[in-house]
């Protein structure tokens, strides 16, 4: 048996060129991996300031004998009671943006905004429409 030294040290030198791209390729993956999991987690924590379950939702502070009540639904679908005095209850659509809670009633007349913070409702009416006078809703009024 003879052996080809020549030959032996050439597959030595091929074998440290192709661990060589191993070692590039997966320390490639690793960095992709990194970003994409540190991306997700911020993401993650974005999306969870933002997550309004469905349900029911009373004014802590009112006095009133029936209290302001929002109610949302699974299909994106509100109620919003603010007196007992009013025959009108607003009723449309919601949607969740940049940490608040945005009620649009139908044909868009109307609109209520809430501040989303530790699974309540913290109203707006700044950036709200007027609720009449009767209906004691302040700006801040906590729904739980």
């Amino acid at each position: 048996m003879t052996v080809d030294y020549a030959e032996m040290k050439i597959n030595y030198s091929t074998l440290e060129v192709n661990d060589m791209k191993k070692l590039v390729f997966y320390m490639f993956l690793l960095v992709i991996l990194t970003w994409t999991l540190v991306g997700y987690s911020k993401n993650a924590n974005a999306n969870d300031e933002q997550y309004i379950h469905t349900g029911t939702y009373i004014m802590q502070e009112s006095q009133e004998p029936v209290k302001p009540i929002v109610s949302l639904k699974d299909s994106n679908n509100f109620t919003f009671t603010y007196s007992a005095l009013s025959s009108y209850i607003a009723i449309g659509s919601y949607e969740v943006y940049d940490g608040n809670l945005i009620l649009k009633t139908d044909h868009d007349k109307y609109r209520y905004v809430f501040k989303i913070k530790d699974n309540a409702l913290i109203f707006n009416a700044k950036q709200s429409s007027k609720i009449p006078s009767f209906a004691n809703v302040p700006d801040g009024a906590i729904f739980k």
